[in-house]
């Protein structure tokens, strides 16, 4: 029986930009920050999906550039990695390469949305 290409890249977290978070903030407003921003990763991983449906390439790029802000602010250095690829695949009609890219976002995405509160990823 032959398997599919399988991926799985490993979740980066910036455990010493998740600790200045919560010293910064505090545990109880940097749980709601955290929380704010996770949803609005999962909202803009699925706006993006269907940006991608309609082939809207400046709505990518933009929603990307909104996903490398927000995980640059909570310590998710590889989520910030792809979206910051697709954002210029988008931004250049690569159109191959937003492929791989998109994959490659909903990949990491859904690892790190899970990650961020796993205690083996991070040292808060």
């Amino acid at each position: 029986m032959t398997r599919g290409l399988e991926f799985e890249e490993a979740v980066a977290i910036d455990p010493e930009r998740l600790a200045r978070l919560y010293a910064d903030l505090g545990d109880r407003d940097a749980d709601r920050m955290i929380c704010d921003a996770m949803e609005d990763l999962a909202l803009a991983l699925a706006r993006i999906g269907r940006a991608y449906a309609a082939r809207d390439l400046d709505a990518i790029a933009h929603l990307a550039q909104g996903m490398e802000r927000l995980s640059a602010r909570i310590g998710l250095a590889k989520l910030e990695q792809v979206a910051e690829s697709v954002r210029i695949c988008a931004a250049r009609g690569d159109v191959p390469g937003l492929d791989a890219t998109l994959a490659r976002l909903s990949r990491v995405g859904d690892r790190s949305l899970s990650a961020v509160w796993d205690p083996q990823y991070h040292s808060v």
